[in-house]
């Protein structure tokens, strides 16, 4: 009887101590399995079952999630939390959601931050069938936000691809019955997360790789390899090989934490393959996936000014010639930038006889490289007089810049170096371009006449039209002065559309104008898309009236280039596409402002994106309402980039009191 009570009670113990935890030690903060910065937010995430690696089917009986202990969730503790089991290893759209029908509403009520664990329990148990994957889905519903730091505040984990599925909004608490069928946002994170209720199996799972990516080119010499956690794993063994299954630079090397660094550097320019698995108390794990990288390759031969790389000029603007490059080995030349900006600690160099007074120079196909893996934020300075002498003539954090006053015949030099300090690294193609003779319908007076419609021009010279009348103000949203056309109103609507070539970073914005040359008065205008994207406007006209129409750089502040486009002037219905795109006359207001900037119709705009004037992006606002609040950003000067529900953008400059 003792012995058989004994028993029970261990059982018992077993079954209430059971618990798989995934994630663990990760404190990167992201909206899983709620938003606290948002004011609502629905998210719905997928737990392989190979990740949660259980001993047997039973029964789920409660979550717990991790926070900074000193992080609030006073405005976002209100949860609805619901399982289910799916075939989905990952989401396929943001519009994927598992339906709710095909979920368990688990709990519903008040949640609090008990020093960093965040936990939810089960009133009744979820059953689990150890066959099927996971679903876990939160919604929060209490209004207001938590200001932590300006950031999100749960803990999240690198998962596979397409992990998980949010969505987040200051005003709209959406209804999982029917989620935001195009708003939701697809993340490669997940919740660090503890299942209660479910024994582990003795034998861990397969550790995912999360540095390097499979794949990956240039990758440091001198790296850091990381996975995630697998649960019940004691410890973890390395394999790397210069071939497939190979033990050769690495032959499993035993590791108690989640990362491993080689003693020795990888050679340069090699391929190499890379192997974790994760030992337990019941063995190791079986048939992990192996992963292959690419070393980075030997240090540029171009680190010094003396070493630069000579460039072809192109006779165009279409850079059929492109020199590549990367910085990563680079070192500091100990050429101080002023009055440029930015660490040039990997600075590379290149150099070109200049066969006009100006020239369009340009960084292409950028790829991050360092370990700071997302960032592709490069820098390029022109100098003249020499390695010996050098002035500099042109700063440029845009990936593409004019240098103008050039003399021809004689020699520049560019160095291009990463941004941001140690760890940050690119690859790029530089390019320089020659920009062709003023277009004959660079001015309005010259405007060329579409005097048969359906209409179509290629503008292949229109990087050579100069901004001669200043910007054009007719219209509230103020534009460059580009290149020019005509057309007779016979009282039918006029639809006009401006398509760039692939790969263009031209940025148009379309100006439809009726009066004089000298006196234009405005019709409409349209700004809606981005770099390299279509723009159409809708004009209806007047029988017998003449308009004239501006495709010009967006720009109403600064003069910039102009480039490739075809321009069509048809009439009748525009197509679905078309119409929706005309929709966004977004407004901000007011301008200036000091703390609050309103939007003027919330109801379109995905996200806002604040860049300073340099273009450096400073803050993401994912589904904004009507009000943004901007305290924290410095007095200045801001571009603020709407993309619309529908794909197209609208950027408005405003300045901050």
């Amino acid at each position: 009887m003792t012995k058989f009570l004994l028993s029970c009670l261990l059982f018992i113990s077993m079954a209430l101590s059971a618990q798989i935890n995934l994630g663990t030690g990760s404190t990167d903060v992201g909206a899983a399995p709620i938003s606290t910065y948002y004011g609502y937010s629905y998210v719905q995430q997928i737990f392989t079952k190979q990740e949660i690696n259980a001993n047997a089917a039973g029964n789920i009986t409660g979550l717990k999630f991790y926070i900074d202990p000193a992080m609030s969730i006073a405005n976002s503790s209100q949860w609805v939390v619901y399982l289910g089991l799916t075939t989905k290893t990952s989401f396929t759209t943001d519009s994927d959601w598992v339906p709710l029908a095909q979920l368990t509403q688990v709990f519903s009520g008040t949640v609090t931050n008990a020093n960093g664990v965040i936990e939810v329990t089960f009133a009744t148990p979820f059953p689990y069938d150890n066959t099927s994957n996971l679903v876990v889905a939160a919604e929060e519903n209490s209004a207001g936000y938590d200001d932590n730091d300006y950031d999100e505040a749960m803990y999240v984990y690198s998962g596979a691809q397409n992990s998980s599925l949010y969505y987040k909004n200051d005003y709209t608490d959406p209804d999982p019955a029917s989620p935001p069928p195009t708003d939701g946002n697809l993340v490669n994170y997940k919740s660090v997360i503890t299942i209660e209720g479910l024994a582990p199996n003795p034998i861990p799972a397969c550790p995912l790789i999360t540095y390097p990516s499979n794949n990956a080119t240039f990758v440091p010499l001198t790296s850091t390899l990381n996975w995630n956690n697998s649960s019940g794993a004691t410890g973890y063994k390395v394999s790397i090989g210069t071939t497939s299954g190979g033990t050769d630079v690495a032959n499993q090397v035993a590791v108690t934490t989640n990362s491993f660094t080689p003693s020795t550097p990888f050679a340069p320019g090699v391929i190499l393959y890379l192997k974790v698995i994760a030992v337990g108390p019941g063995g190791e794990s079986a048939g992990c996936t192996e992963i292959m990288f690419t070393t980075a390759p030997p240090p540029p031969t171009n680190d010094e000014c003396a070493t630069a790389t000579g460039l072809t000029v192109n006779p165009d603007l279409n850079c059929g010639t492109v020199t590549s490059g990367y910085t990563i080995g680079a070192t500091d030349s100990g050429t101080v930038p002023d009055p440029c900006y930015g660490n040039p600690d990997d600075d590379v160099w290149f150099k070109f006889v200049a066969t006009a007074t100006t020239h369009k120079i340009s960084l292409l196909n950028i790829q991050a490289v360092g370990t700071y893996t997302g960032d592709t934020d490069t820098y390029f300075q022109v100098f003249s007089g020499g390695c010996g002498a050098l002035s500099s003539v042109l700063c440029s954090d845009p990936e593409s810049s004019l240098v103008t006053g050039l003399t021809v015949g004689e020699t520049y030099w560019i160095r291009v170096y990463s941004y941001n300090d140690i760890g940050s690294h690119q690859s790029f193609d530089i390019c320089v371009g020659t920009l062709p003779p003023p277009p004959a319908n660079d001015e309005c007076f010259g405007a060329l006449a579409a005097t048969v419609i359906p209409y179509t021009y290629v503008q292949n010279d229109g990087g050579g039209a100069t901004n001669n009348a200043g910007m054009i103000t007719s219209c509230s949203d103020e534009m460059n002065d580009g290149t020019w056309f005509s057309f007779i109103g016979d009282g039918d609507t006029f639809n006009i559309t401006v398509t760039m070539p692939a790969g263009s970073d031209f940025d148009p914005q379309i100006g439809v104008y009726s009066g004089l040359c000298s006196s234009l008065s405005c019709e409409n205008t349209v700004d809606n898309a981005g770099q390299g994207q279509t723009e159409t406007i809708s004009i209806p006209t007047l029988s017998g009236n003449t308009y004239y129409v501006n495709v010009g750089n967006y720009s109403g502040w600064s003069d910039e280039l102009e480039g490739t486009f075809t321009i069509n002037i048809n009439k009748n219905t525009l197509g679905t596409a078309d119409v929706k795109a005309n929709k966004n006359n977004i407004k901000l207001y007011p301008n200036p402002f000091t703390d609050v900037l309103n939007i003027s119709d919330a109801t379109n705009v995905k996200s806002v994106s604040v860049s300073d004037v340099s273009g450096r992006l400073v803050r993401v606002i994912d589904n904004p309402g009507s009000t943004l609040h901007l305290g924290e950003l410095k007095q200045g000067m801001y571009l603020m980039s709407l993309t619309m529900k529908d794909g197209s953008k609208q950027t408005i400059k405003t300045i901050k009191k």
